[in-house]
């Protein structure tokens, strides 16, 4: 009962409160697919052992495919992601306050040093004081503002822009940081 309760709650407060991104489910995953094999087996009865064969032979099966899915198809793509986001995010490192706006927020976030949000979450804060903010916008990235939005979210300050060229799948990085008012 406490696994089974805590891979569910884990889910839940995930999708409610969190990004919910799938390598945060692994252990839930897992819990869930022990306790399944456990029901099985304890509902097939006396057919148990039979059951227990054809789950293992199908966990024979999937695990080596999934292995491969992962290693050939899944993992590249964010790889490739990561090359561009962590590239971007050592220029931006330093000794000041500073805040990045991006739809990369825990990569930039973690390898610059700096705090990170995403637009929506910059669109419902008072702008900081005292910290230098950068919108970080990626050629090929997502959740980015349109002209318009971003002219909003710059209000009329004065800006710095930067380009920064990466290897990664995101494409060249352009950099916009609000000079303070005042």
């Amino acid at each position: 009962m406490f696994l089974g309760l805590t891979a569910v709650l884990t889910f839940v407060m995930l999708g409610v409160a969190a990004d919910g991104e799938p390598r945060f489910v692994y252990l839930s995953v897992a819990l869930l697919t022990v306790l399944g094999v456990q029901t099985l087996a304890e509902a097939a009865g006396r057919w148990s052992a039979t059951v227990l064969t054809a789950v293992a032979a199908l966990a024979a099966v999937t695990v080596p495919a999934t292995a491969q899915y992962l290693a050939h198809a899944a993992t590249p793509g964010p790889h490739a992601q990561h090359l561009s986001t962590v590239a971007v995010a050592r220029q931006l490192a330093g000794d000041r306050p500073c805040l990045l706006v991006t739809g990369y927020e825990p990569d930039l976030g973690w390898y610059s040093g700096c705090d990170a949000v995403t637009y929506g979450q910059y669109r419902r804060m008072p702008p900081p004081s005292g910290v230098e903010v950068s919108l970080v916008l990626f050629e090929r990235g997502r959740l980015q503002p349109g002209p318009a939005s971003l002219r909003r979210l710059i209000g009329g300050r004065a800006t710095t822009t930067r380009t920064i060229r990466t290897a990664g799948s995101l494409g060249t990085a352009t950099v916009i940081t609000l000079r303070s008012r005042g």
